[in-house]
């Protein structure tokens, strides 16, 4: 079993492992994996390792746009005529590897997108994931902590501004995070933003918000506000039970958070931009936040552009 992994700003590493499940009440510790809705959590243990092979997995469903359009004009009725006010919903796709190897892909995503948070690993447990998310879930050293409120998404080179739909949905989540960071008795809440944020192919609209945090709180406060409404939506549980239903794959690992934890400081981001790979085929998974202002084929085609941060490098 093998981890690969690129903070940004930070040097390459890799070691030797497997991941290990943890406990309700373990406190996170070293590289951290968890499911979509961070219900469980794995920590990569280090250890000597012998070369193995991940064995052949069954596939995720692989939605086509017939049933991605008939399921998001579901979500949109839904949230008409009920108290839902965002779903966000996902699908597969699916490209083959080609000549590749997937340790040269993953190289060729650290030099194309040096601001995200890049990742390979092997596990006879988990499977074989790769990603590149650019959405900081908290980064915390010492007591200093940082969150990044990511949503809204355009193509970067679309000469548009940003539309109301896509400005109501990044307030959405900014207002979220602020209300959980606010519980949890934070001090010195500075916030940034709106402001464009660029994420290879396309592009998000940002706000940052900057705050201090006792660090015997991180657990707690990451626990109150993951999954944000970036990732499910809102009411939070109402739009879980939505996608849950709606969508026919797993989310396995996609939407949970992934990163760096330790006492000094921790690295932790949302899992995006993200594949499970099997065999020499690679498997994205893509989403995107339905409102009722929502037009189904414009929120494939944002799966579509989002989808090229992995599979523009092919």
């Amino acid at each position: 079993m093998v981890l690969h992994y690129r903070i940004p700003g930070q040097e390459t590493v890799t070691c030797q492992g497997q991941f290990h499940p943890l406990q309700h009440n373990d406190k996170p510790n070293g590289f951290i994996v968890s499911t979509a809705n961070g219900e469980k959590r794995y920590a990569f243990k280090p250890s000597a390792s012998v070369p193995f092979g991940v064995e052949s997995q069954y596939p995720p469903h692989q939605s086509n746009e017939h049933e991605y359009l008939a399921a998001v004009h579901q979500i949109t009725n839904a949230i008409a005529h009920s108290d839902l006010k965002k779903v966000v919903y996902s699908r597969v796709s699916k490209r083959g590897l080609g000549a590749l190897r997937r340790l040269q892909y993953f190289n060729r995503l650290i030099q194309a997108y040096p601001n995200a948070f890049v990742y390979y690993f092997e596990d006879e447990n988990l499977g074989a994931w790769i990603g590149a998310t650019p959405e900081i879930l908290l980064r915390r050293i010492e007591n200093h902590c940082f969150i990044m409120s990511l949503a809204g998404t355009k193509k970067s080179a679309e000469a548009r501004d940003w539309t109301e739909k896509e400005r109501i949905e990044q307030a959405l989540v900014t207002d979220f995070i602020l209300n959980g960071v606010r519980a949890i008795n934070s001090e010195h809440i500075e916030i940034e933003g709106p402001y464009d944020h660029p994420a290879g192919p396309v592009e998000h609209l940002r706000t940052d918000i900057s705050f201090s945090l006792d660090p015997a709180r991180e657990s707690e406060l990451i626990r109150m506000i993951h999954p944000t409404p970036a990732v499910c939506g809102l009411p939070r549980e109402m739009a879980r039970t939505a996608y849950e239903l709606l969508e026919l794959h797993t989310r396995e690992l996609y939407t949970g958070y992934i990163g760096l934890f330790n006492e000094e400081q921790t690295h932790c981001y949302v899992n995006l931009r993200c594949a499970k790979l099997i065999d020499d085929e690679i498997f994205a998974f893509v989403g995107g936040g339905i409102t009722e202002e929502s037009i189904p084929e414009l929120e494939w085609k944002e799966t579509e552009n989002k989808s090229k941060t992995l599979f523009d490098l092919l």
